[in-house]
């Protein structure tokens, strides 16, 4: 009977499969959806025969339009990836387009996602089941960055009120990558479906093109082996980028083996208007993976190994550049389906070696940092279906276990010495010797620093009738912290001076002054960190409420209030030294300041009400959606001025600030609108649409007034700062509203669009930050292309105009303000031409 059920979702989900691969004669497992979702009213293969099937909850057709009983999610599929291929070089640019998303630009495969003005570790984002930590403390290798973009799947955004078994310890909403799924050969040999050519199309522009439709190429016995893949070759003018992604999958009735890459290479980028080049975005990239998988009377074992190279990757918002990332993964996973339900297991481990240092654009000496991090854990979860409560009862269980590992080292720069000087003293004349600034020992940032979570949660979906359904949740994870002890790059204090006396021109025998003596505040910060207690534990409690009403085939809305909790990453406990130097290296928000732990931060939550109003005309002619959400935060983690920093001058425009970790009452509301319309359909001109998505977003710290300056460790001090204040300042790096306005047209296999991106000024800033002030822009984009069975060819230009703007998320442009003292932020890309190829076999 349960089976019976799950297959119900198998003819809408081997539609995403089929396009993905182009092996239309491809089968796979029944729909095993242990997810948020539910399939409802999706019919068998018309045929009979077992088709392929999503692995991990369905695509759009099947699992978001199609469920009733659950939150849903918002899918980027295999055609809305395969229109933002050519011009994408990071994964995270792949979401854009979905209400509420927007990025911070980093490096040029390194974006880091942000929903509802939360970004970074305030979402929960899983690649294939892998759950990866930024092992940088500059968050150079986000989780996005672990797969390229030509080798995802779909991926799915969850945004507000969201389900419990979508992830915990996260406030912003769950990001869920899959990348390529194995397929397997059917049972028995179909024919070969017949050629196609353009010759067939309403339109065919190009020249005849006949080729075998993909998913034919069989071997052995019967034709019991398939083969089939596809590969692709993008060109970007601006920044002579070249991107090359393929897949091959070899495939039986059982047994399925699939390998998928990219490599991608870039130089630096040029803004609009002039064209200036921009430094510091220059990047080569590469990512390999393959997948061996079985499946056999509904049962699915895979086994996945990943490895990752990136040699470079320059970030103009960083004071440092990714000089290596080395990464490997593996992960193993078995989902069953079962008489009383389905289950769903996973295995993941995940190592990376990061390193960084300055690119020559930059500047040319070197500070080597060194990272290496280690993400492991497990993931169980089952779907029981019963009928007790309501019309259908699905009861969800799950225990998740994620553990990170990290050390966090600065290796010693002999070479990096101030120059020795002659210098006069109370009437001797003297000559101090070069002396050493980064050595003798090495730095240790974090020391064998751990974050181990268990998570366990309890789900019950219930569908009452045809028009009320509801959710709710509720969840417990525990996260324990620790790391061992730190050391400066000199225990010495002060560190002494060495002085040569100067008789008759002549360098005098050297020796240690006891009179002069540089301080090293490194020495009793580190004493004072070492000498506490830094083991913390954090037992948090989550819980969603959610109804749904459907009146009609024309509507649906959904109204929920979801308790979300998230602890500190370790840099935020952890970043011990309140120096300038190494508080300038502890960034990941681009914004070139100076960054310290806190060892007292409370985990935050977030209480956030959303509603949800989705309009769709059952013929396919429109659909609109809209999103209000409110979000309250307790012990939201923002930033606090550390020392007296002086005000910014004609002289000297941009002061960059030293700011400690510290806990905060914050709010965060704003909408979201997406539509959809169809404008024209005639048989000679083809089928016109118009688009639109617009997203509003307001972030407020609620307690933060004018700036105190309070000494390190002097809480009596933050305590006096905290009780009175005197105003508010807009949380960091909130997006100003946006608008995104469309027009696509297919005909055909012809395909084409344009469309109109506008951004309001950014006035809203975080004030001790000094977050930049931008100015509003618009930007137009084209693109074209034509589609064959087993051939795609894109062309398109964005920035048409090559307007001169300044990115709203980009951070402060260092690199820049490093070459030339520019005191501005990131520029965007400028007009740029595009290309790609992709074949399939």
């Amino acid at each position: 009977m349960f089976r019976t059920y799950l297959m119900r979702g198998a003819s809408a989900g081997a539609m995403s499969l089929v396009v993905l691969s182009g092996a239309s004669a491809q089968v796979g497992l029944p729909p095993i959806h242990i997810s948020a979702h539910r399939p409802v009213g999706a019919g068998t293969a018309s045929n009979g025969a077992p088709v392929a099937a999503p692995q991990d909850g369905a695509g759009a057709a099947d699992s978001s339009e199609a469920s009733g009983a659950s939150q849903e999610a918002e899918v980027v599929d295999q055609k809305q990836i395969a229109r933002e291929l050519p011009p994408t070089t990071d994964t995270a640019r792949l979401i854009r387009d979905v209400p509420g998303v927007s990025t911070y630009e980093a490096g040029g495969v390194s974006g880091i996602p942000a929903i509802h003005g939360m970004a970074d570790d305030r979402i929960n984002i899983i690649v294939g089941g892998v759950q990866t930590t930024s092992a940088c403390a500059n968050h150079m290798n986000p989780p996005l960055s672990y797969i390229g973009p030509g080798n995802v799947e779909k991926i799915e955004v969850y945004s507000g009120v969201m389900p419990v078994s979508r992830g915990g310890d996260s406030i912003g909403g769950t990001i869920i990558a899959e990348p390529k799924s194995p397929v397997f050969a059917p049972d028995v040999t179909r024919p070969p479906a017949r050629p196609l050519d353009a010759r067939q199309t309403p339109f065919a522009p190009l020249p005849f093109l006949a080729a075998p439709a993909p998913g034919q190429l069989r071997f052995g016995e019967d034709g019991a082996v398939l083969v089939t893949g596809m590969i692709s070759s993008f060109f970007r003018g601006n920044n002579n980028g070249i991107s090359v992604a393929g897949t091959a999958n070899v495939a039986t009735k059982n047994w399925s083996l699939l390998y998928s890459g990219d490599w991608q290479r870039a130089t630096n980028y040029h803004a609009g208007g002039v064209g200036e080049k921009v430094l510091s975005t220059n990047f080569i990239s590469e990512n390999h993976a393959a997948t061996l998988a079985f499946q056999n009377d509904g049962h699915y074992l895979s086994l996945r190994g990943a490895i990752q190279n990136i040699p470079y990757q320059g970030f103009p918002n960083q004071r440092m550049d990714m000089t290596r990332n080395q990464a490997y993964t593996f992960e193993g996973r078995y989902k069953g389906l079962l008489d009383w339900g389905a289950v769903d297991a996973r295995i993941y481990w995940n190592n990376v070696n990061h390193k960084m240092g300055f690119l020559q654009d930059k500047q040319p000496a070197n500070m080597p940092m060194a990272t290496i991090g280690t993400d492991y854990g497990y993931a169980i979860k089952a779907e029981i279906p019963f009928e007790k409560f309501s019309r259908k009862d699905v009861l969800r269980i799950g225990s998740e276990f994620h553990g990170f590992q990290l050390n966090d080292w600065w290796e010693p720069v002999p070479a990096n010495w101030q120059p020795g000087r002659f210098m006069s003293m109370m009437g001797m004349v003297s000559y101090m010797p070069a002396m050493n600034m980064m050595g003798p020992g090495a730095f240790w940032n974090i020391n064998n620093g751990k974050r181990s979570r268990l998570g366990h949660y309890l789900e019950w979906d219930a569908q009452w009738n045809d028009q009320w359904s509801s959710l709710l949740g509720v969840r417990n994870d525990t996260v324990w912290f620790n790391t061992g002890t730190v050391s400066p790059y000199d225990w010495r204090n002060p560190v002494p001076m060495t002085v040569c006396p100067v008789m008759m021109g002549q360098i005098g025998p050297c020796g240690p002054s006891a009179a002069m003596g540089m301080n090293n505040p490194d020495v009793p910060a580190a004493n004072a960190f070492n000498a506490q207690n830094r083991s913390r534990t954090n037992v948090n409690f989550d819980m969603t409420a959610m109804v749904r009403y459907q009146p009609n085939d024309l509507a649906k809305y959904e109204f929920g209030y979801s308790r979300k909790t998230r602890s500190p990453n370790l840099y935020e406990l952890y970043a011990w030294a309140p120096t300038p130097m190494a508080m300038f290296m502890n960034n990941w928000f681009g914004d070139a300041n100076g960054y310290v732990g806190n060892l007292n931060l409370q985990p935050e939550v977030a209480h956030t009400v959303g509603l949800t109003a989705m309009f769709a005309d059952p013929k396919g002619d429109w659909e609109a959606r809209i999103n209000p959400y409110f979000s309250y935060i307790e012990n939201y983690i923002d930033a606090a001025r550390l020392y007296n920093a002086p005000t910014p001058t004609a002289t000297q425009p941009y002061v960059f600030q030293m700011l400690q970790f510290r806990n905060y009452k914050a709010i965060i509301y704003g909408a979201d609108l997406s539509g959809r319309l169809k404008l024209l359909e005639d048989p000679a001109f083809g089928r016109f649409d118009g688009t639109i998505v617009a997203n509003y977003a307001y972030g407020q710290n609620l307690e933060m007034g004018q700036v105190q300056n309070c000494a390190f460790f002097d809480n009596a001090c933050y305590a006096y700062a905290n009780a009175f204040v005197r105003g508010h300042t807009g949380l960091y790096h909130i997006m100003p509203f946006n608008t995104r306005i469309g027009l696509e047209h297919k005909y055909g296999g012809w395909f084409s669009g344009a469309d109109v991106q506008i951004v309001a000024g950014k006035n809203v800033v975080s004030v001790p930050r000094y977050e930049q002030i931008t100015n509003g822009y618009a930007l137009l984009n084209l693109r074209t292309g034509y589609e064959w069975s087993n051939l795609r060819i894109d062309l398109g230009v964005q920035n048409v105009t090559n307007t001169l703007y300044t990115l709203p998320l980009g951070g402060f442009y260092f690199s820049g303000y490093k070459r030339a003292g520019a005191n501005s932020g990131v520029p965007g890309m400028g007009r740029n031409f595009y290309a790609g190829l992709t074949v399939k076999f």
